[in-house]
């Protein structure tokens, strides 16, 4: 006897599953997105093409576009970021020790340095702020980097134009802080030294710096900093001849 099950068929009633997204659908900024075109207003076009040159060194974002493109550059980017503020945290803590020791300890050498100088503890007072306040927001940053790996935040991002400067701005102002309580604090020692009665102390402070000023020298040249800045230099000046040739024709 033959099954009655065999002679019916059975309409589940659901639809065909979709195929699976394939690796090119999957990527993240597959298409470039429509805000991040240039303005055809005169001042955000302006405003537009400043915030470019500062953030990525060129003139539009179609360039940040083929970096974030890959499917895991968005989190992977934003990983290496968490990597390298950690130890500028390092570094800033030891900046605030420094700043702190030179405030509140007793000055050695008084008569060959000149501590007392107003604008060198001036100096060491701001580095010590901007050290405490470089910690706070590096912590701040390193608290909420979890959030900004992940796409849903950076698909919110790229809704519109200038969120996406907005968001490499929070991430570079811990570094900004850390440089210029940097700053500061050698501004510092060279006043501390440069002001003294010693000429001995003068000198040993103008080799050291200039020792070191010869090699940071040295350190730029060899980067790809100096290189890509140096290129845009050269384009930005064969743009410039280039129209004063048209225009004289």
């Amino acid at each position: 006897m033959s099954n009655p099950s065999r002679n019916i068929r059975i309409d589940s009633g659901y639809a065909q599953s979709p195929p699976l997204p394939t690796d090119q659908e999957k990527s993240f900024f597959n298409k470039f997105p429509d805000k991040w075109e240039t303005p055809k207003s005169f001042i955000p076009r302006h405003i537009f093409k400043l915030c470019c040159l500062i953030f990525t060194w060129r003139s539009d974002l179609h360039w940040l576009h083929d970096v974030l493109k890959e499917e895991n550059q968005w989190e992977e980017l934003h990983r290496q970021y968490q990597v390298q503020l950690n130890q500028v945290s390092t570094v800033q803590a030891l900046v605030l020790t420094t700043a702190a020791v030179f405030i509140s300890s007793k000055p050695p050498l008084v008569d060959d340095v000149n501590y007392g100088s107003q604008a060198s503890y001036a100096c060491l007072a701001e580095s010590l702020v901007f050290s405490l306040f470089g910690l706070l927001f590096q912590l701040k940053v390193s608290a909420s980097g979890f959030l900004f790996q992940q796409r849903s935040a950076a698909e919110l991002i790229i809704e519109r134009r200038w969120r996406i400067f907005w968001h490499l701005l929070g991430l570079t102002v811990p570094i900004i802080v850390f440089i210029i309580s940097v700053v500061l604090l050698l501004i510092a020692i060279v006043l501390t030294g440069f002001t003294s009665q010693s000429k001995a102390v003068q000198l040993y402070l103008s080799i050291t710096f200039a020792f070191l000023g010869a090699c940071h020298l040295v350190s730029i040249l060899g980067s790809p900093f100096y290189h890509h800045l140096s290129n845009l230099c050269v384009s930005v000046a064969r743009a410039t001849s280039g129209i004063r040739r048209a225009g004289e024709s």
